[in-house]
């Protein structure tokens, strides 16, 4: 991804998922850390801004894209990637640039997180969120709780100087079907939705981003696409087994032996932690081979109308 790419919101009931537009209010709690009322009151500038909020991922701070991208006007830039690791021998010092988060538990980042600090001093009123996970990124591992997760993340951050905003959540599969993050946990889905529940009551800001397969908020009623799958190695049905699905379809999917879609494994995460947990939904509708890319760029129908 880079910095252009900008999100829409979505938001889902437990019962049946549902396409809107989703910025959810918070209240601080009282004694907050001063990181997490920087958070909320950078939320409450976009909450107030009465228009699409302008989201953009980055990776390389200093090669002026970011920069670029907010004094254009970008409302959150979210940093990708950092990753939830387990501390050698259990402990470890926090605070440390890419290393320790104490508690068992670490944050590790190739980020230039010096850089970024830059950025942030220069750019207060933007929201900066840490994203976690990736294509081919690690899961949180099972050994900690969400909630000690957010206890890593949140000493991690204030070690920093609270350069981060929040969390979002972009777990993703693998390249490698036979890698044990080509497919979720319930344990790791849980892990996920306890983590986002206790940053929101932290004060921190929090957001998704799932794949479309998996949070797919037009599967109609009883479809197979409705039905939750821990498995991320799936073929994407709009391409093979849909309604609409061609023999040229399939014959594009074969040849590029994709098996790389999932089936809302994000919707039990949103059903789990609660849609007031996340602040922001952002959807990749340029998931590779989407429903939404077969819909506008197979089969020529209108993006707006592919949306609602």
């Amino acid at each position: 991804r880079d910095i252009t790419h900008c999100s829409l919101g979505f938001m889902t009931a437990v019962t049946r998922l549902a396409l809107v537009l989703l910025l959810s209010t918070s209240v601080p709690l009282a004694g907050s850390m001063s990181a997490t009322s920087r958070a909320t009151t950078r939320r409450r500038a976009v909450d107030n801004a009465r228009r699409p909020i302008v989201i953009g991922y980055a990776h390389d701070p200093a090669s002026g894209k970011a920069e670029r991208a907010m004094r254009d006007g970008a409302d959150v830039v979210i940093w990708s990637f950092l990753h939830f690791d387990l501390s050698p021998g259990g402990g470890g010092e926090g605070g440390e640039e890419g290393g320790e988060g104490g508690r068992g538990g670490r944050i590790r980042t190739d980020l230039d997180l010096s850089e970024i600090r830059r950025l942030r001093d220069r750019f207060g009123e933007v929201v900066f969120l840490a994203a976690f996970g990736g294509w081919n990124g690690p899961h949180p591992p099972n050994e900690l709780t969400g909630k000690e997760w957010c206890d890593v993340f949140v000493e991690y951050n204030e070690g920093l100087g609270g350069i981060f905003d929040g969390i979002d959540f972009d777990q993703e599969g693998h390249d490698d079907l036979s890698s044990n993050t080509a497919k979720f946990t319930i344990k790791t889905l849980d892990i996920m939705a306890e983590l986002a529940v206790e940053a929101k009551r932290r004060g921190l800001i929090v957001s998704m981003a799932p794949a479309e397969s998996y949070l797919d908020a037009a599967a109609g009623d009883g479809s197979v696409d409705a039905q939750f799958s821990l498995d991320l190695g799936l073929p994407p049905r709009a391409w093979t087994t849909g309604p609409d699905a061609t023999e040229e379809d399939r014959k594009v999917i074969e040849d590029a032996g994709f098996r790389h879609a999932g089936r809302q494994c994000y919707a039990y995460v949103l059903a789990r932690a609660g849609v007031g947990s996340f602040d922001w939904i952002s959807v990749q509708l340029y998931e590779a081979y989407s429903a939404f890319v077969h819909e506008t760029a197979r089969r020529g129908g209108d993006p707006v109308d592919a949306i609602v």
